[in-house]
């Protein structure tokens, strides 16, 4: 009958003899290399004082299950975290689909751009909505719908979204936020807003989105949904324009 060899301190790989003395490394080494070392010293397990957070030396087993803990409650952070972001994405979905019903079989342009229009205060009923558009389309006197004056026109906000560089959503500062969203006009003011450009193989307009929540249109957030939805609202418009 042969009996298990126990992992010593002193194998071959740490030699406990004269020579160098040994590192808190190399200890550390050591375990890591022989995870069943406690298995065959049990006894050490009681000795050891581990350092906790509240000052005070704990056991091993208490240190391994209060990590073991901080790590459920950290994946059950990111599990609620998926499970949000899943919803938000369905939600999306499903506004882009109705904003697709709802305007598909509309055959005028007024009445093409009053149903985007409405539909999307439908969908985001605390949003403040601008949509400018280029001489490409005709005039327009639907609520919250007008032609782009010049000096938005030629800014640096509308040559960035229409350019390369940007996959035609960029958000907005609070300089701009100001010069597109007049103080007052809405029921709430805009803190943070988002513009989307309107475009096929010629540029149609902008879609501008604002809330009053400051931390509502940030960079990265929510851009492929601000795309779709210029997307869907260009194909849309597109065949209102001249030339």
């Amino acid at each position: 009958m042969t009996s298990q060899t126990r992992p010593s301190i002193a194998s071959d790989d740490m030699k406990a003899t004269s020579g160098p003395e040994l590192t808190r490394e190399d200890v550390a080494h050591y375990l890591h290399t022989h995870r069943d070392f406690f298995v065959h010293h049990p006894g050490l397990i009681e000795t050891l004082a581990i350092p906790h957070d509240s000052g005070e030396a704990v056991s091993l087993v208490e240190r391994q299950i209060a990590m073991l803990r901080d790590r459920n409650r950290e994946l059950d952070r990111k599990l609620y975290k998926l499970i949000a972001v899943a919803a938000e994405n369905e939600k999306a979905s499903r506004r882009l689909h109705n904003l697709v019903l709802k305007v598909m079989p509309i055959e005028g342009f007024e009445e093409s751009l009053a149903a985007i229009r409405g539909q999307l205060q439908a969908d985001f009923p605390d949003t403040a909505i601008r949509i400018c558009l280029l001489d490409t389309l005709p005039a327009t006197s639907v609520s919250d719908c007008a032609m782009m004056d010049v000096d938005l026109y030629r800014s640096r906000l509308v040559e960035d979204l229409f350019s390369d560089k940007y996959r035609g959503v960029v958000f907005l500062t609070e300089h701009q936020i100001e010069a597109v969203f007049t103080p007052g006009e809405d029921s709430q003011p805009v803190c943070s807003a988002a513009s989307v450009a309107l475009k096929d193989a010629r540029h149609l307009g902008v879609l501008f989105l604002g809330s009053p929540d400051a931390c509502h249109y940030q960079s990265g957030i929510g851009t492929l949904f601000l795309e779709s939805l210029g997307e869907i609202i260009s194909a849309k418009l597109q065949p209102f324009a001249s030339g």
